[in-house]
């Protein structure tokens, strides 16, 4: 992948050991320039909230299982952002979760780009990589 696809990711999950090899992953493959980590989804929507347009990550990877706020409240959340911050992110879910019903939650979700099991590998992010 050449420097200029690089794009501005965002982590939430609430596992630092995750978190920690999803950077390396992301690292490895130079699939972003810069990556943010972070370890509660109100504090992910409270930054989106902020950020401007341009400013917003590209891609967002997402974990489900959280405590206080998960990721289905989260992305009930994103979905009242404005569409000008909405439609510039990506998001992937990334999730321990092999829950069926929370499969179907997230493939009806029209935020969602795709939906993947932990952990992140070289063979997943390509995936992700074709998708977007």
């Amino acid at each position: 992948m050449s420097i200029e696809d690089r794009r501005k990711v965002m982590l939430i999950d609430d596992n630092e050991i995750d978190l920690f090899i999803n950077q390396k992953v992301l690292e490895f493959n130079n699939f972003a320039s810069e990556v943010t980590s972070v370890m509660a989804a109100q504090i992910a929507i409270d930054k989106l909230r902020s950020l401007t347009s341009e400013s917003v990550p590209d891609v967002i990877f997402l974990d489900l299982n959280m405590p206080v706020v998960d990721g289905f409240k989260f992305l009930y959340e994103f979905s009242l952002l404005d569409d000008c911050v909405k439609s510039r992110i990506k998001i992937v879910v990334l999730t321990s979760s092999d829950n069926f019903k929370d499969k179907e939650k997230v493939a009806a979700n029209p935020d969602v780009l795709t939906y993947i099991s932990k952990p992140l590998t070289d063979d997943k992010l390509a995936e992700v990589q074709l998708l977007l």
